[in-house]
């Protein structure tokens, strides 16, 4: 599989509405693909992909925001931030990690180029999963984001 080129910054993206606006204007740290069921229920989908982040390169540009703060299955809380009008999640911030902003692949005005680099919690993923054979395979929720943030280096070198 031949992984298609990052596209320069900024990354932009919104709501469903239109309402809320977003740019994120740096280098991603990784392309994540999370399986655990949290994840699966909040994106509807068998996986919830994310383009993670420095928190200090992501814009809100306009729209209102909500907030809902959940405790993961690795006892990790986010607060997932989402259009107020209606409802569409855009991106999650760590509470433990507050430099971090993971923003949502699916929120992206151009998701085209996203292959994850990275898959977490693997052991709970569908029957069709199939990940790119390049990338990294995690059970469970690693100990901190490093290895995830090398995975994509190793694929995408700065």
């Amino acid at each position: 599989m031949t992984r298609p080129p990052l596209p320069a910054p900024p990354h932009r993206g919104g709501c469903l509405c239109g309402a809320v606006r977003f740019a994120y204007a740096a280098r991603p740290l990784g392309l994540n693909a999370c399986h655990c069921m949290d994840c699966k229920k909040l994106s509807g989908a068998d996986a919830f992909h994310v383009l993670m982040g420095e928190r200090a390169a992501l814009v809100h540009e306009s729209g209102e925001l909500t907030r809902w703060r959940k405790r993961a299955d690795s006892g990790r809380e986010v607060d997932i931030v989402r259009c107020a009008a209606c409802g569409v999640r855009l991106w999650h911030e760590p509470v433990s990690a507050p430099t971090f902003a993971f923003i949502c692949a699916g929120a992206l005005d151009d998701s085209s180029w996203f292959v994850p680099s990275s898959h977490i919690w693997v052991e709970k993923a569908g029957a069709s999963f199939t990940p790119a054979p390049d990338a990294l395979l995690v059970e469970g929720q690693p100990p901190d984001r490093a290895a995830l943030f090398a995975a994509f280096d190793r694929l995408y070198p700065p």
